[in-house]
């Protein structure tokens, strides 16, 4: 734990015994020539709260994060603990929330932490007790090698990085899209663009403004295609997000395809942040927002993306269906978007096929 071993930013000190690293709020400090890929890190941590932890497998502010969020009901908060990726340099706090556990982790007293990473797979120890964060112990971070980062307001000591070691599983509910065919995978979108806007005085903030179906672009102009992680989430940052960052709504189209046997309407359920219009063949069957710390406009739970967020039915001819959903990126004029993304499911598949490539 010594400068030289690191490449700091904000205010960070090291303590002359070597023992330990303080980290300011908003300071971080990068391992220097360590690419890390599998294997056990340990540490010990200190912090008065805030969202406090590491990045790891980083390249070019791409990765993997685990976080804490210290406080005194730590080990009965579903949240005291948190995984998830971050795509060129946002948190995607709202994406995963799923990936949140409780932990005995207490706040300002110092706390041992330790990980075990293998491959796709992390298993997370605080204080001695196996929790279960990320949801099926299952990494989906860009890639499976990259620096480790600090980040403050927190002390970090007796930092220990050794070969992976065998673990047990913690016991949870598989994710819910291994094995499910019943989600939507394969999506189209354009380029994120600036996103029309009104200032909505109930709701005491800029919102969407309701797009007329002929501002859908040109096939031609849906250049990028997304496809949905284990857990079913269509994840728009990793594809657009070094747009998302600014006062702007910022937005994108999405286009896929359902082929119909017979004229019918199919239940779907959706999730998404944070703002969503959704046509089938032109004709606008659902809209609603999901805003982040706007009661009246927040889904459950919290704000965050979930297939619980909403659902509506969606009528289809027989043959093609083209679905287009217009997804914003709406924080309320915030500079950290916290992710964006989307998922679409089926819960009766009987007589349709979803587009799968």
């Amino acid at each position: 734990m010594i400068a030289t071993a690191w490449t700091t930013k904000g205010n960070v000190t090291f303590l002359v015994d070597k023992s330990a690293i303080v980290i300011a709020q908003g300071g971080s400090a990068e391992l220097n020539t360590m690419n890390f890929s599998s294997g056990t890190i340990e540490f010990d941590m200190k912090s008065p709260g805030g969202n406090v932890g590491l990045t790891f497998h980083m390249q070019d502010n791409t990765g993997d994060a685990l976080y804490f969020r210290p406080s005194a009901d730590c080990a009965t908060s579903d949240d005291c603990v948190q995984y998830m990726r971050i795509d060129h340099g946002i948190f995607e706090w709202d994406l995963f929330g799923d990936n949140q556990a409780r932990a005995p982790f207490g706040a300002n007293v110092w706390n041992h932490v330790k990980l075990s990473v293998n491959g796709r797979l992390m298993h997370v120890w605080v204080n001695g007790t196996l929790v279960s964060a990320p949801r099926d112990n299952l990494l989906v971070g860009a890639f499976d090698s990259g620096t480790i980062k600090l980040h403050g307001p927190a002390s970090y000591a007796h930092l220990t990085i050794a070969p992976a070691a065998s673990t047990e599983t913690p016991k949870r509910s598989p994710s819910v899209a291994v094995g499910d065919a019943h989600f939507v995978t394969r999506w189209l979108a354009s380029n994120a663009f600036i996103m029309p806007s009104t200032f909505d005085a109930k709701l005491g903030q800029n919102t969407g403004v309701t797009p007329p179906i002929k501002s859908l672009p040109a096939t031609n102009a849906f250049k990028h295609v997304l496809r949905a992680d284990p857990t079913g989430l269509v994840n728009v940052t990793a594809a657009l997000g070094d747009s998302q960052k600014g006062n702007a709504i910022i937005a994108t189209w999405l286009k896929t395809e359902v082929t119909s046997e017979q004229a019918q309407v199919k239940h779907v359920s959706i999730g998404w942040t944070r703002e969503a219009w959704v046509f089938v063949n032109g004709e606008l069957v659902y809209a609603d927002k999901n805003l982040y710390g706007v009661p009246d406009a927040s889904k459950p739970p919290d704000g965050r993306l979930s297939l619980d967020n909403g659902a509506f039915n969606l009528p289809l001819k027989k043959g093609k269906n083209e679905v287009d959903v217009l997804l914003d990126d709406n924080f309320g004029g915030g500079v950290q978007h916290f992710g964006w993304g989307l998922m679409m499911r089926f819960p009766n598949l009987n007589g349709i096929q979803l587009s799968t490539h």
